[in-house]
């Protein structure tokens, strides 16, 4: 176990060449930079130059900086979590997930896995996200060059421009005055539109434009449908390769948190917490293995940590697997809710649609096939969607 803490500035320039492992950054308030690594010491690499910092490291590793710091990480072989750092944060390749948080400007350009971006102050431009990328409430502008799955985009006060995504995307308010926010999907996009809305839209879809916005009239060339709402201080300008579904924002409507895409988020911080309990528990054994003169007796307590390295991430697995099936459920409740608040209050309800969409039915599927729900947990999932 590497464990070192080093002082430091309160700005500190930190570059991350090489991660082999899972990497976690996490912002703090004090002027110092604390690195701890699964493996040795002879497995990390780490050098000062003034308020220079560089690290590679062979094994999963968590990095606590001043919130100022200037990150850069270059390659991380597993996933990616960067939490309160607020200066700038720029990102080579991770072949794993990443999750922005409570970040600075921001700039990756690959990542493998997904993507989840919440709470981002400045811009966010992305090259590459080979799954689906969720971004809610960035400040600045946001850019996107290709996102393979889908997107969920939410709160981004700068205008967003996805030049191409190849599933389904949804976006919804603000529309900020003076914003573009341009969209090239290769399926559905759905919009969610508030009433006090500004905005001049220009469409094209594959097949229809389905648009359930009482004020907005829509005129169709052939070629592309235009309409304005309000004075048209934002722009949207979107073309999808099947259907485009303009909605209202519901009055009294409680917002999605679509936590499908933030799965990680409760397991990982419960892994980290399993993970310093165990660094302090194995810092503790390592000083008393100094004072052991038994060759027998040291090989004993070392098999002893290793056990106690596999119950912890099996806790944490478990404890993953435990936070996506509560994050469905609660989803499936608050939509329940919502349909029942409507009745009593007499609000009128738009047409119906379908009972489960294909996208929610292979979420439910994809989570049984990487074994984080049973058969029969997925059976109930289904028959809830199927009902609701």
């Amino acid at each position: 176990m590497f464990d070192r803490t080093i002082e430091t500035a309160a700005a500190v320039r930190i570059t991350v060449t090489e991660c082999l492992g899972d990497l976690a950054v996490r912002g703090a308030e004090e002027p110092r930079v604390r690195v701890r690594a699964r493996d040795g010491e002879d497995d990390v690499l780490l050098e000062q130059k003034g308020d220079d910092l560089t690290l590679a490291v062979r094994s999963d590793c968590s990095l606590t900086c001043p919130v100022g710091t200037t990150l850069t990480v270059q390659i991380v072989r597993g996933d990616l979590r960067v939490r309160g750092v607020d200066s700038q944060v720029t990102v080579g390749t991770v072949h794993g997930d990443v999750s922005l948080r409570d970040a600075g400007p921001a700039t990756l350009e690959q990542v493998y896995g997904d993507l989840s971006a919440r709470r981002v102050s400045g811009d966010l431009q992305v090259g590459v996200v080979m799954g689906d990328a969720l971004l809610r409430i960035v400040d600045g502008a946001c850019t996107l060059h290709e996102v393979g799955g889908d997107l969920v985009a939410e709160g981004l006060a700068g205008g967003l421009d996805a030049e191409k995504v190849g599933g389904d995307a949804r976006l919804g308010p603000p529309f900020s005055p003076a914003s573009t926010y341009r969209f090239h999907v290769g399926s559905d996009l759905s919009v969610i539109i508030p009433a006090d809305a500004s905005l001049r839209l220009s469409l094209r879809a594959g097949s229809a434009i389905h648009s359930r916005i009482p004020d907005l009239v829509l005129e169709d060339d052939g070629a592309e449908a235009a309409g304005v709402l309000g004075e048209g201080e934002a722009i949207l300008e979107a073309e999808a390769g099947s259907a485009i579904h303009l909605r209202p924002a519901q009055s009294g409507h409680v917002p999605s948190d679509d936590l499908e895409f933030d799965l990680g988020g409760l397991g990982l911080d419960i892994e980290a917490r399993i993970t310093e309990a165990m660094a302090e528990l194995e810092s503790r054994l390592e000083e008393s293995l100094g004072r052991i003169d038994s060759e027998a007796l040291r090989l004993r307590v070392g098999r002893a940590v290793e056990r106690s390295h596999q119950a912890a991430e099996r806790a944490a697995e478990r404890a993953r697997q435990a936070a996506e099936r509560e994050a469905e459920r609660a989803r499936l409740r608050r939509e329940r809710a919502e349909r029942r608040w409507r009745r009593v209050s007499g609000q009128k309800t738009t047409p119906r649609e379908p009972a489960a969409s294909d996208e929610e039915r292979l979420r439910v599927l994809r989570m049984l096939e990487k074994g984080i729900i049973t058969p029969q947990q997925a059976t109930e999932l289904l028959a809830a969607l199927e009902g609701r």
